[in-house]
């Protein structure tokens, strides 16, 4: 299938470990119909033995989505999971230079931790598109606009700028995939 360069989208994934990024990999998975909800298909993205044996994602790993699934011209969204971890650190800044763009997901209950703020860095000088995003807002102990404020301060953005999803329970996901569309540029 041809598809116009702009309706390309390449972009990955960055956070702290634990924050949610293999779980919102699985849930980009599923709104795109790549895989079904079934959970013995949870971190997909995750194939190493190891990385399912420790729930951590040690390599960098591609897929090819296409939103709306259901569209004859769907968007293509190239996403590039990486590892949260830092001594995986080489994994991602080789992820990020294949992108236009990031998600930079935060857990709100946790707020801007130490490799948040390196991936970042690695994320400015490259000079992508950012995406706040502030994952698990379904917990009752959120701390909302305590990560706000941390992310409005970082990233000099505003507030509505800032993406509130779960991906557990999938809740504005489907808002995520349309800022994916508006905000992350197509390749040049």
């Amino acid at each position: 299938m041809f598809v116009k360069k702009e309706k390309i989208r390449n972009f990955s994934i960055i956070a702290h470990i634990d924050h949610g990024k293999s779980t919102l990999a699985d849930r980009l998975l599923e709104k795109t119909n790549l895989k079904g909800s079934n959970k013995s298909l949870e971190r997909v993205l995750d194939s190493l033995s190891l990385e399912q044996e420790k729930g951590i994602t040690i390599k960098l790993n591609a897929v090819q989505l296409y939103y709306p699934p259901e569209n004859p011209e769907p968007y293509v969204f190239n996403l590039i999971d990486t590892p949260g971890h830092v001594d995986f650190m080489y994994e991602v800044s080789r992820s990020l230079a294949a992108c236009e763009g990031v998600i930079l997901l935060v857990d709100v209950t946790k707020g801007i931790q130490a490799q948040t703020l390196a991936y970042y860095e690695i994320a400015k000088n490259l000079n992508l598109k950012i995406l706040p995003v502030i994952n698990k807002i379904d917990l009752p102990h959120a701390q909302l606009e305590t990560t706000k404020n941390q992310l409005i301060e970082l990233l000099n953005c505003q507030e509505n700028d800032i993406c509130l999803i779960s991906a557990k329970t999938g809740k504005n996901v489907d808002l995520l995939l349309e800022k994916i569309i508006s905000d992350i540029p197509a390749p040049q």
